[in-house]
C-alpha cells in the first residue's frame, strides 16, 4: 500500500469512527426540518412576509431562467457551502497536527504534497460518506411518501443524456474546486499558530469563495458577457461560472475543457505549495512566517 493511500485510509476512518460525526449527521437532517417547519408555520402568519412573496415574480421568463441554470446555480451554491464547512475541518486538522510531535516525525519521511493531499482527500471522503448517508435518508423517506401518495416518475428526464454531462461536469468542477480550496485551507492552518492571524487568512479565503458564489450568480444571466468569459479562466471562480456556462450551453466544449485544465493545473500547484510549507513549518510552531519566509520555504522544500 502506498504511502498516501495508507495516510487517507487512517485519517478517514478515525473521522468516521467518531461519535460525532455520526451525531452530526443524524441531527442536521432533523435541525434543518424541524427549522424549516417553525419558519414555515411562525411565515404563514407574517403579513409583511406575505405581501413580499406576492410582489414577487413567481412564473419566471423559461427562456432566462433554464432547468441548467438553476442546476448550475445550485451547483455554485452547493460547492461554497461545502467548502466551508469542510474547509474549516482540514484547516483545523493541520492546525492541530503542527503540535504533534509524531507528525514531526512522519514529516521527515513523507513528502509534505502527499500529507496535504491526503488529508483532503480523507475529509473529502467524509464529507461523501456523509452526503451519502443523508442521500439515504431523502430516498428513504420519498420511498414512504411514494407508498402513500404515489405520483408519476419522470423517466423521459432521467433518460436524458444531457443530465449526465451536467452531472459529469458538476464533478469535474466540483472535484478541482474543493481540491484548489482545501489546500488553501491546509496553507492556512499551516503558517502559523496564532489564532488571529489564523482567523485572517480565514476570512481571506472566506471573501474569495463569496466572490466566487456572486460572481457565479451574475453568471446565470449573463454567461456570454467578457466578465463571466474571463472568469470562466479563472481557477478561483471557474469551479461556480464554469458550471454554470457549461451546464447552461453558453460556453463551447473547448472552453469548458480549457477552464477545467486550468482549474486543476491551479489545484496542483496549490497542494505543491501548501504541501511545502506543512513540511517546513513543522517545526517552527509558534512563528509568524514573512512573505520572505515563505518564499524560501517554497524554494528550498
Amino acid at each position: 500500500m502506498s504511502q498516501l493511500s495508507l495516510i487517507i485510509k487512517t485519517e478517514y476512518q478515525t473521522d468516521v469512527k467518531s461519535k460525532g460525526f455520526w451525531i452530526s449527521t443524524i441531527l442536521v437532517p432533523v435541525i434543518m426540518i424541524l427549522f424549516g417547519a417553525v419558519f414555515g408555520y411562525l411565515m404563514k402568519d407574517a403579513d409583511t412576509f406575505m405581501t413580499m412573496s406576492e410582489s414577487l415574480n413567481t412564473t419566471p421568463d423559461p427562456e432566462t431562467m433554464t432547468p441548467a441554470k438553476v442546476a448550475g446555480m445550485l451547483m455554485g451554491m452547493f460547492l461554497t457551502f461545502f467548502l466551508m464547512i469542510y474547509g474549516a475541518m482540514i484547516f483545523n486538522k493541520v492546525k492541530t497536527e503542527k503540535c504533534n510531535r509524531i507528525m514531526e516525525i512522519l514529516s521527515t519521511c513523507v513528502d509534505g504534497r502527499t500529507m496535504m493531499l491526503a488529508k483532503i482527500i480523507a475529509v473529502g471522503l467524509l464529507g461523501l460518506t456523509q452526503l451519502i448517508a443523508w442521500g439515504a435518508i431523502v430516498i428513504l423517506i420519498m420511498t414512504v411518501v411514494f407508498m402513500v401518495f404515489p405520483f408519476a416518475v419522470p423517466w423521459d428526464i432521467l433518460m436524458n443524456p444531457k443530465l449526465y454531462l451536467a452531472f459529469a461536469y458538476m464533478v469535474l468542477y466540483f472535484i478541482g474546486g474543493y481540491v484548489l480550496f482545501g489546500s488553501l485551507y491546509a496553507a492556512c492552518g499551516a503558517i502559523t499558530d496564532k489564532d488571529n492571524e489564523n482567523q485572517a487568512y480565514m476570512t481571506v479565503i472566506t471573501f474569495i469563495l463569496l466572490g466566487a458564489f456572486y460572481i457565479g450568480q451574475y453568471a446565470v444571466d449573463h454567461g456570454a458577457s467578457a466578465f463571466a468569459t474571463a472568469c470562466n479562466y479563472i481557477p478561483f471562480t471557474s469551479p461556480t461560472v464554469g458550471t454554470i456556462n457549461a451546464i447552461s450551453g453558453v460556453s463551447p466544449l473547448w472552453q469548458t475543457l480549457l477552464s477545467i485544465v486550468i482549474l486543476y493545473a491551479g489545484a496542483a500547484v496549490c497542494v505543491v505549495f501548501a504541501g511545502k510549507l506543512y513540511r517546513s513549518s513543522m517545526l517552527l510552531k509558534g512563528k509568524q512566517f514573512s512573505p520572505k519566509d515563505i518564499i524560501t520555504f517554497i524554494r528550498t522544500s
